[in-house]
């Protein structure tokens, strides 16, 4: 995996080298990450200062976009299955977003060549919160009968059939590493892996891939 990253950034950046040491940079990066749910988009921002030759501190933030759906399926078809006995069918769906914030350490391995690898570490929160919508097929949700698609998620939880699950919030550490090509200028490009372990009621291990652009100063 991490010779696919290294050949991708060759392929895609231009044979200069760093011009100089950054003193701080920031970036912005997308992509996925992967657990026993499935697949989630994984999107953050950072920015590091150096504190030592190839040394930074950093923090992110990021946002998982769907990391444990299977925390809300079960009462989500509960409910359907209640609510079809009543004669309403609706279509429900789980998700479990997390916002995450984090901070570490990044060390930089000088190469000498058209890329910069480096590894990191970090420790921070991540704030689950679950939620689940349900749109409407058929039937008569108390005194109306809304359109086919609509989502009618309030009136279910009105009608006292479905109680959204509380935010929570649970201890994140991660670790990986990447490299960094330059594109222009103090431009790079920034490809990583990295793993995860979130400290939820059922513990989670979300990993995966982020490519985006960074800035060096």
């Amino acid at each position: 995996m991490r010779t696919l990253i290294l050949a991708a950034a060759i392929a895609i950046a231009p044979a200069a080298a760093f011009a100089q040491p950054a003193r701080a940079y920031v970036n912005g990066t997308g992509g996925f990450a992967t657990t026993t749910d499935g697949t989630s988009g994984d999107v953050s921002a950072e920015a590091g200062v150096k504190v030592a030759p190839h040394l930074f501190v950093f923090g992110d933030v990021g946002r998982f976009h769907n990391l444990q759906p299977s925390e809300v399926t079960s009462a989500v078809d509960a409910t359907t299955a209640t609510l079809s006995t009543l004669g309403i069918d609706v279509t429900g769906n789980a998700r479990v977003p997390a916002w995450y914030t984090t901070g570490g350490v990044r060390a930089e391995i000088p190469t000498g060549h058209h890329v910069m690898p480096y590894v990191f570490g970090s420790v921070g929160l991540a704030r689950l919160t679950p939620e689940a919508t349900f749109s409407y097929n058929s039937g008569t949700i108390g005194a109306t009968t809304p359109t086919v698609g609509d989502d009618v998620t309030p009136q279910v939880v009105s009608l006292g059939n479905y109680t959204q699950p509380a935010a929570t919030n649970a201890l994140m550490i991660s670790g990986g590493g990447g490299i960094e090509a330059p594109i222009a200028g103090r431009l790079v490009l920034d490809a990583s892996y990295r793993i995860s372990r979130v400290n939820a009621e059922s513990p989670l291990h979300p990993q995966g891939l982020t490519f985006g652009v960074g800035y060096r100063f």
